[in-house]
């Protein structure tokens, strides 16, 4: 029997009183739900057209009742709707509506793009803070951050100052960011993190966690976001040890910083003006200061940073294009590079093509100055536009969502060759599916869950076993 079932499907909450709100971006949290996490449960989170990114709690109910086998009923995962994340100027609307019925709710610009990261440089598979990064239509950055549950567990406290404000409204938790700012030019469509497990590339001078942003000039524009990135040394805590940010083995009681001294949203660096408009983002996995851009015209652009000596470089970042790839001529929505280490980078295009690239001869190196080749193209993997597509942690699928209501599931190897899909899940939503990401709750590729979500409103939980 297939390992790819329906497990779940999570209606939008209005849906009964209102025609529901598109949800455009779904991801499933690295972190751990709590301290005591049977490995059994995943955070959620969804962005779309509303003012709230809505964050769920889904447990595995069959890994913990032997007796209930069948998956495909409903019953099999519970999902609870634990928090939403809100900007600033919303939190305050909520709060003064709380209590005067007569404040006026503004009109929603929505959340069009949406990452997660694990704020961690250490060798744990599960610890570190959860960062969550959007942005809205026109530019306006919020970034929330979340404490590794076993760190309060701990007794480890956040400086006063860089709380976040929260409230109770209908039995709903709200969140305020802990960081908040508008880029100038962005589309606010298109979002990538460095990764923080790059540590040893965080130079002495910018310890920030950097946010690049897409832009309608064709321009990338990286800036800082005011958290700090996880890496070794006392600069991250107040007390006496030099654990990480969101390192599980800090001591007891320890009051640890979790914003830096930056301006949020401060410019480092401005990258490749002048071209088609940006559709896609995407860093490499490994590579420090790599990342590729999807554009309008179906051209990607592969860009890496001139600095590639060690961990206390004091240069400022500076990119060059290292890779041009011209296969498409149609709008590239749709990219990611391979897990764990990048060896191949997908692309996705408005003919419905999925395009494989091999990039694994960059895996030693510093740069993306080795061949990135293609290697394998699949003519009709959509009958329409890829939307989104996710590269599975076990290195070997790619997930991918289309115009055409479908996600579809691929063989990394001659799957895409042929256009033949391991698996297919076909009219799951009713019009455009919007985005798709996989996760599992111990951080590897056991149990792992494909989430989906559209224009319906609906979000659409899939297993993904062998």
């Amino acid at each position: 029997m297939s390992g790819y079932r329906t497990l779940h499907r999570i209606q939008p909450e209005d849906s009964s009183t209102s025609a529901p709100s598109p949800v455009w971006r779904v991801k499933f949290s690295p972190c751990q739900t709590s301290s005591t996490n049977t490995q059994s449960s995943l955070r959620l989170m969804a962005a779309g057209a509303s003012n709230k990114i809505q964050c769920y709690k889904l447990t595995d109910r069959t890994a913990k009742d032997a007796n209930s086998n069948d998956v495909l009923d409903a019953s099999a995962m519970s999902v609870e709707n634990t928090d939403c994340l809100v900007s600033n100027d919303d939190y305050n609307t909520i709060v003064a509506s709380s209590s005067d019925e007569n404040v006026k709710t503004k009109n929603a610009l929505g959340y069009a793009s949406l990452e997660i990261i694990r704020n961690y440089c250490g060798s744990d598979k599960l610890a570190g803070n959860e960062i969550v990064v959007s942005s809205q239509l026109g530019g306006k950055v919020c970034i929330w951050v979340r404490l590794d549950p076993i760190l309060i567990d701990k007794g480890v406290v956040v400086a006063d100052d860089t709380q976040p404000s929260t409230t109770t409204i209908d039995n709903m938790k709200c969140i305020s960011p802990h960081a908040e700012f508008t880029v100038k030019g962005a589309t606010g469509t298109t979002l990538a993190i460095r990764p923080t497990t790059l540590s040893n590339y965080y130079s002495k001078k910018d310890t920030d966690i950097l946010v690049a942003l897409g832009c309608a000039n064709g321009s990338v524009i990286i800036c800082k976001s005011g958290v700090l990135a996880a890496r070794p040394g006392a600069e991250n805590a107040t007390g006496t040890s030099n654990a990480v940010v969101g390192d599980s083995s800090a001591t007891e009681e320890e009051t640890i910083n979790i914003l830096s001294n930056s301006t949020p949203g401060e410019v480092v660096a401005t990258i490749g003006g002048g071209h088609a408009c940006v559709m896609s983002l995407a860093f490499h996995p490994t590579i420090p200061n790599c990342f590729v851009v999807g554009r309008k015209d179906g051209i990607v652009d592969i860009y890496s940073s001139a600095i590639t000596d060690d961990y206390y470089h004091s240069g400022e970042l500076s990119f060059r294009r290292m890779h041009r790839l011209v296969q498409s001529a149609y709008p590239i929505r749709a990219l990611s590079f391979s897990q764990p280490d990048g060896a191949l980078l997908f692309a996705g295009d408005d003919n419905g093509t999925l395009y494989s690239y091999d990039a694994s001869c960059n895996n030693e190196r510093t740069n993306m100055a080795a061949p990135v080749k293609l290697v394998a193209c699949a003519l009709t993997a959509h009958k329409g536009w890829i939307m989104n597509l996710t590269a599975f942690p076990d290195g070997k699928r790619v997930a991918t969502c289309g115009s055409d209501r479908s996600i579809r599931v691929w063989d990394c190897g001659m799957g895409l060759s042929s256009s033949t899909s391991v698996h297919s899940f076909d009219g799951v939503h009713e019009g455009l599916v919007w985005g798709v990401d996989c996760g599992s709750a111990n951080g590897e590729g056991d149990k792992l869950k494909l989430v989906s979500c559209g224009n319906d409103g609906v979000m659409q939980v899939f297993s993904c076993g062998e």
